[in-house]
């Protein structure tokens, strides 16, 4: 057996190798990414979590998760099947790069917000507090969501359909593609995560005794002969739960996105070398195999909020409960048939009563 030979066949089988990864990957994500986004959808939207500003910044990332996981993951999964739009429909090509690009980072900077919405809260400056507000959020997400896709309108005119494979056509914006990225998700993004993660906590370990002191007061006080109610404890309980959330969401992303940041370099550096066809094939595999971990970080928050917090997994399982689950799916229509129901049973016995009268 040729040299030759034998690199095309170890070509193949690492080609058929990642095929298989990917398709099966990519499944899991698309299913257990959905049924994660919904279930957010659904606990985030509850009354205890709608009074916390915080809560919004994560419901935007989970609808932004939604578009990427149902276009850019569905897209993925049929390419594993020799299904590939991008290679037929320019419109198709243009338009799943920039949505990659601007829903990827979008997703971050959501919870960046959320990062620095749980250090406000945390803080002792009323100021920096004000920033918790429920206004603010309403205005940062559309604001920040029309910023971006603006600033990203650069990317599709640079994608092109060439020898029937949708590619950046210019090895310059390559180059400043892959900078582009690690500098925003790799760089930017995470250091914001960890200054406002090491503030919050520092901001909790100061205020922990006093609010745990403030609680037991609240607790015990009378007001005309009333206890206070336990809405504001309550509400102290998600605001910490919340944090912890956030943050142990943060270092996950922060590890699992070191090696696309690695990537992006390399790429950035090596755009425009010559390169053998086996080295050629290794990058491509690492390059999916990078992204397919990048795509199961974000599918993955529904999943780090339920092993992270005892209160979310509370709700969850609220929430899932049968009569729960289906009154919030289908409202109050079970009551009413219900009475509906219950009424005709009157109606009938009182029937059999008249007739059965002497």
């Amino acid at each position: 057996m040729s040299n030759t030979t034998a690199i095309n066949l170890y070509i193949a089988s690492l080609n058929l190798l990642q095929n298989n990864i990917l398709r099966y990957t990519y499944i899991v994500i698309f299913i257990a990414g959905n049924i994660g986004c919904f279930l957010n959808v659904f606990i985030f939207t509850r009354q205890n979590y709608r009074q916390l500003s915080c809560s919004y910044y994560i419901l935007a990332s989970t609808f932004i998760d939604l578009i990427l996981i149902n276009f850019i993951i569905l897209l993925r999964i049929l390419n594993t099947f020799n299904i590939d739009p991008t290679q037929t429909s320019l419109i198709i090509c243009k338009i799943r790069m920039y949505i990659a690009q601007a829903a990827g980072v979008l997703i971050r900077i959501f919870i960046v917000l959320a990062c620095i919405d749980r250090w406000a809260m945390t803080s002792r400056v009323v100021k920096r507090r004000a920033f918790t507000n429920m206004k603010i959020p309403k205005i940062l997400i559309p604001s920040v969501i029309i910023a971006w896709c603006l600033i990203t309108m650069h990317v599709p005119f640079y994608q092109d359909i060439v020898n029937h494979r949708c590619i950046i056509t210019s090895t310059n914006y390559t180059t400043f593609y892959n900078i582009f990225n690690a500098f925003i998700s790799g760089l930017v993004i995470p250091m914001l995560m960890i200054i406002f993660s090491l503030l919050t906590v520092r901001n909790v370990r100061h205020l922990q005794q006093r609010v745990h002191a403030r609680v037991q007061i609240l607790v015990t006080t009378n007001v005309n002969e009333q206890t206070v109610q336990p809405q504001v404890i309550n509400k102290k309980s998600y605001d910490y739960q919340l944090s912890f959330m956030i943050l142990i969401q943060e270092c996950v992303y922060i590890i699992s996105n070191l090696p696309f940041v690695v990537y992006s370099f390399y790429i950035a550096i090596t755009s425009s070398w010559s390169k053998p066809i086996l080295q050629t094939t290794i990058e491509t595999f690492s390059m999916n195999i990078i992204y397919a971990l990048l795509y199961l970080n974000f599918s993955s928050t529904f999943y780090i909020y339920t092993i992270a917090s005892h209160t979310f997994r509370k709700d969850l399982k609220q929430l899932l409960s049968y009569n729960r689950f289906r009154s919030i799916l289908f409202g109050n229509r079970q009551n009413i048939e219900d009475v509906s129901f219950t009424q005709d049973q009157i109606r009938m016995r009182t029937r059999t009563a008249t007739v059965n009268m002497p």
